[in-house]
């Protein structure tokens, strides 16, 4: 038994199977390196490197078979040569068909283990599904104004925003939204910083413009530790502020050993300089834009038109003017004409530069609430959060659409999203909120409206849901008392009519609708005021005028609103849902 073990390793060692097992080895640990390497650029999750692994692992075997039966010279692939004796070692008959086998055991193995890493991302596709995807979650502090001069402070607000939207761009940060982190200046404790926002990493900075020259101070913290990561300084000409940005980014990729995709790499690379001035407007611009108020919108644009008459080739203006017409536009009470600029704006934008989210942000508000396109809608939000991963408005709006779409798992992971990039803003939580009450969780929807309210205790949208989860629950009494806050909220007083009429206060409930109807002539808040006292034919003469004039809510009219559920038997409000191609829930 010895000698024969002994003869046979005295074999292996003649046809060169250990060569070709080291070799084999060898070259699979590199290739390994090289696919680590790939997936990182290519943002495929690590888990599928196990698949590689396996592969190689499996394909060993079919290298030694190789190895025992041929060998590979200058004059291609032959017959192992005999022990004793010579003979020609040109391949025979039952080589090919051994050769053939080896190399269908080789393709299987690579489909195999191909098709499983391409399933990975449909299983795990978007920024928010698995935390560890996610290299960092960072936010940026507001920046300093050094210079003094109140003037300035436009300049380090507007930088500190437009450093959020480029770091945004990595898809393995989580950038918190700025409208939550400008609520962490001043003193506030590093701990505090990273319980509150739910982040490991903070980016503080500083802002000194001297004339035409602005020098930026910046420091990456890592608040677990407490220490400082890195810190550096930069100055710029206003045409260079772009590319500085991107600079900056890129360092921090590197300091936290992230491998930039290949598209994030071209959006980070050193960008021409733009016009100074006009890079200066937009700045101003945006400090107006986040400001979130119509008038704020109102004068982004005023500054924005200002922007392209001096550069009409400004992507950016164009797309941030995009932004400001979408949300006139996106209201119960919309701008006329609002949307349609949008277009026009969002259109010009990617004219010009095709890969900046807010102008496809602006296309898919366009697609979605004026033009009723929601496939095109879908496919503008989902390169908008391909571009920019931490896009709060785009996951907001996204989980909307979805909403409309009866795809409540989807949407309720987007707008879990909202809470983590925003988790300071009443806005997303309270609709956060509502989502969850629409998909029948009334528990977590009274605790996130609870929360809401602790932020901001006259929010309407968190009375709303907190009233409405207590009515699915059969809790009256605490649904009247939550709707009682919104009695005299303007256009939220429709809430109120709904729910009284709904405990048979018929009369309290008329006379609320008669307030409202004397005051206003909003075709969408009569058909919620109509709907709830149970007027059919008034609530759809006032949905037929809204269709006629585009309400940009209409669609969430017909299949979402609580007060329309008991018009959704109604032929007529089948034949709205028929013409927008979307289904009416059956909700009870």
């Amino acid at each position: 038994m010895i000698r024969q073990s002994w003869n046979f390793l005295r074999e292996l060692r003649r046809r060169r199977v250990f060569r070709t097992a080291g070799i084999y080895i060898v070259s699979a640990w590199v290739l390994l390196q090289v696919v680590a390497l790939a997936f990182q650029s290519f943002s495929i999750p690590d888990e599928a490197l196990r698949y590689v692994w396996i592969a190689a692992s499996i394909g060993l075997p079919v290298a030694l078979i190789f190895g025992w039966f041929f060998d590979i010279t200058p004059k291609g692939v032959v017959r192992t040569k005999p022990a004793t004796g010579s003979e020609d070692l040109g391949l025979r008959r039952g080589d090919f068909a051994i050769i053939t086998a080896l190399a269908a055991v080789t393709i299987v193995i690579m489909g195999g283990m191909i098709n499983e890493i391409r399933r990975m991302p449909a299983l795990q596709s978007g920024p928010w599904y698995a935390a560890e995807r996610l290299a960092a979650a960072i936010a940026v502090l507001p920046f300093e104004n050094l210079s003094g001069d109140e003037n300035q402070d436009y300049l380090s607000a507007g930088l500190h925003d437009a450093l959020t939207t480029t770091l945004s761009r990595v898809s393995r940060f989580r950038v918190t939204s700025r409208f939550s982190t400008r609520l962490m200046g001043g003193d506030v404790e590093l701990p505090e910083i990273r319980r509150v926002l739910g982040v490991d990493k903070a980016l503080f900075g500083s802002v000194l413009r001297d004339d035409e020259q602005v020098r930026i101070n910046v420091t990456l913290i890592d608040l677990e530790t407490e220490k400082t990561i890195w810190t550096d300084s930069f100055t710029r000409q206003f045409e260079g502020l772009i590319a500085m940005q991107n600079e900056i980014t890129s360092a921090i990729a590197r300091e936290v050993n992230i491998t930039l995709t290949p598209e994030e790499e071209r959006q980070l690379s050193p960008t021409a300089e733009v016009d100074g001035d006009t890079y200066e407007a937009y700045l101003r611009a945006m400090v107006q834009l986040r400001r979130g108020t119509p008038r704020g919108y109102r004068r982004a644009i005023e500054i924005l038109n200002e922007a392209v008459d001096n550069d009409p080739t400004s992507a950016l203006a164009y797309a941030a003017m995009g932004i400001g017409y979408s949300q006139l536009g996106h209201s119960p009470f919309p701008v006329s004409g609002a949307s349609l600029r949008a277009r026009a704006a969002a259109d010009r934008a990617l004219e010009y530069d095709p890969n900046l989210a807010e102008a496809h942000l602006a296309l898919g508000m366009h697609r979605a609430y004026y033009a009723w396109d929601f496939e095109g809608a879908e496919e503008s939000y989902l390169r908008a959060l391909e571009l920019n991963p931490s896009h709060v408005d785009a996951h907001y709006h996204y989980a909307w659409l979805l909403e409309l779409l009866n795809r409540d798992e989807e949407a309720l992971r987007h707008g879990d999203y909202t809470k983590e990039l925003n988790p300071l803003s009443p806005f997303y939580t309270a609709w956060l909120a509502e989502q969850y009450a629409d998909a029948g969780q009334h528990e977590r929807a009274i605790k996130e409206a609870q929360e809401t309210l602790d932020l901001n205790p006259t929010y309407p949208v968190a009375w709303l849901t907190l009233g409405n989860a207590y009515l699915d629950m059969g809790r009256y009494d605490e649904a009247v008392a939550a709707h009682e806050h919104l009695r005299d909220s303007g256009f939220w007083g429709w809430v109120l009519t709904a729910t009284l009429a709904e405990r048979g206060r018929q009369e309290d409930a008329r006379l609320i609708a008669e307030n409202i109807a004397s005051g206003t002539n909003n075709e969408f808040t009569l058909a919620l005021t109509y709907c709830s006292l149970r007027d059919r034919d008034a609530c759809i003469h006032h949905m037929e005028t809204a269709r006629e004039k585009r309400h940009p809510w209409f669609p969430w009219l017909v299949a979402w609103f609580r007060p329309m559920r008991f018009l959704h038997d109604d032929p007529r409000m089948q034949e709205f849902a028929d013409d927008l191609g979307i289904r009416l829930p059956n909700r009870g």
